[in-house]
């Protein structure tokens, strides 16, 4: 397993299908793999638990990659194809009609990423168990 990881969390919009959600990212996935550094990728759902009334999260999926280049390596790679965020991939589609296209709810789309650098080892509950 790679030793770091980069999260996404997506929020769809109103009128957007689960479906629909589902089959631009599976389009769009290929082309994030491509990105030097980034291992593989697994998508969630997210069902709360335990949620936090002052401060409500919207967000209905997450994807997690497993990468094996630093964080800085990595924004670089995801820049220079346009990757990068919302803004950016919008514009590379303007030029470049590669992967999927843009579906008409985009604009309303949300996403947060987050780079999560490994502390320390990997602890599995067998070894905790004793």
């Amino acid at each position: 397993m790679a030793g770091n990881l980069q999260i996404v969390f997506s929020y769809v919009p109103d009128g957007v299908t689960d479906e629909e959600f589902g089959e631009w990212y599976d389009a769009h996935l290929p082309e994030i793999l491509s990105i030097p550094g980034f291992v593989s990728a697994q998508r969630y759902r997210l069902e709360p638990v335990v949620s936090d009334a002052t401060e409500p999260v919207s967000y209905r999926y997450l994807a997690l990659y497993e990468v094996d280049a630093d964080p800085e390596t990595l924004l670089a790679e995801m820049a220079k194809l346009r990757l990068g965020n919302i803004d950016s991939y919008a514009e590379r589609k303007a030029i470049d009609s590669s992967g999927p296209p843009l579906p008409e709810w985009w604009d309303r789309v949300r996403f947060a990423s987050w780079n999560c650098i490994a502390l320390g080892e990997r602890v599995s509950a067998d070894a905790v168990a004793g």
